[in-house]
């Protein structure tokens, strides 16, 4: 009895969730800059996976006052890969989401948002809570009032997959190396040759975490993707055969993520993260992939250039922010 209601619950607070969101996006595309630049609308299949989640019970809604819905909220997740390396729980907040031009408004419902998701986080024994917020600076304040430490800034792109051009991939230099596709245990032998996957990690930056935390999460990222298998494409120095670049991205019908993009420290400005991604993106139209997002961190200028160089635009500005819980 008391499991079916929990789920008549859930279900509820999913149906609410969905009619928020939407009006919420719906009220955001009229916004003027530069609110409307700091909170793009969700779309239909943001808000249903959102929906689904906290349906399923797999995330839980925190309202800035519950009988007043629209007035803002924030998504509470656990995060399985990081509870994991951290021996204890982690969790994500999303949001808030909210339309509001008053900025010490936003502040104080950010920072209440905030506040209540410590509390639940403590409940639910979890050790540690981030978020990657829209670059609103009454926001951010909000969140910092709260105790969260801002630890990088990130850039999120997205775009259209061009068609495949055989004939033009295959005039494309090549920097002196092999692709593979590989997955379970021929991917995990070759990731373990690329040692540190990422440099930049994000969110992942500060004193309350190990100072492997960032090299141990990305392997682990990796090592799942290649277990479900996602599209790993490896670049092998055909003399060695060890690899010295790794493309890897996930797709769901016609929308893909690009998860990883890596080039050996050695093998860097010689064309080879270029190569690779661009012959990622042909297997992923051939897949039916027809759109591509993207992350990296803000100041990672090389791969910035790289992703609009290849017809990606800039979507987001994000501040990826974590709190340790006592």
């Amino acid at each position: 009895m008391a499991e079916a209601t929990i789920a008549r619950k859930n279900e509820a607070a999913a149906r609410i969730l969905a009619a928020t969101l939407t009006l919420i996006s719906r009220e955001q595309k009229t916004l003027p800059p530069p609110f409307s630049l700091w909170t793009p609308p969700m779309g239909a299949k943001e808000i249903k996976e959102a929906a689904l989640a906290v349906a399923s019970g797999g995330a839980q809604v925190i309202w800035v006052e519950e009988s007043h819905p629209a007035r803002g909220l924030a998504l509470l997740q656990r995060q399985e890969i990081e509870s994991e390396l951290l021996g204890g729980g982690a969790g994500r907040l999303k949001g808030p989401f909210l339309v509001d031009p008053e900025a010490s408004s936003r502040q104080e419902k950010t920072f209440s948002l905030a506040t209540k998701a410590k509390w639940l986080a403590k409940g639910l024994s979890y050790r540690f809570l981030s978020v990657k917020s829209v670059h609103d600076p009454a926001i951010i304040r909000g969140y910092n009032e709260a105790g969260f430490q801002a630890a990088e800034i990130t850039t999120r792109l997205g775009g259209p997959i061009a068609p495949a051009d055989p004939q033009s991939l295959g005039t494309l230099k090549n920097p002196g190396v092999t692709l593979a596709r590989a997955q379970g245990g021929e991917g995990a032998r070759l990731l373990k040759g690329l040692g540190d996957l990422f440099y930049d990690g994000h969110y992942l930056h500060g004193p309350s975490l190990p100072p492997d935390f960032s090299r141990r999460l990305w392997a682990k990222v990796a090592e799942e993707a290649l277990t479900r298998g996602d599209l790993a494409l490896f670049a092998l120095d055909p003399r060695a055969g060890e690899p010295v670049g790794l493309a890897l991205a996930s797709q769901n019908g016609a929308e893909a993520y690009l998860l990883i993009l890596h080039v050996a420290e050695e093998k860097r400005r010689e064309g080879l993260g270029r190569f690779l991604l661009l012959n990622l993106l042909s297997e992923l139209w051939r897949a039916g992939a027809r759109t591509l997002k993207a992350e990296t961190a803000s100041w990672n200028l090389p791969a910035l250039s790289l992703y609009l160089g290849v017809g990606l635009k800039p979507a987001a500005s994000l501040v990826a922010l974590h709190h340790a819980l006592n």
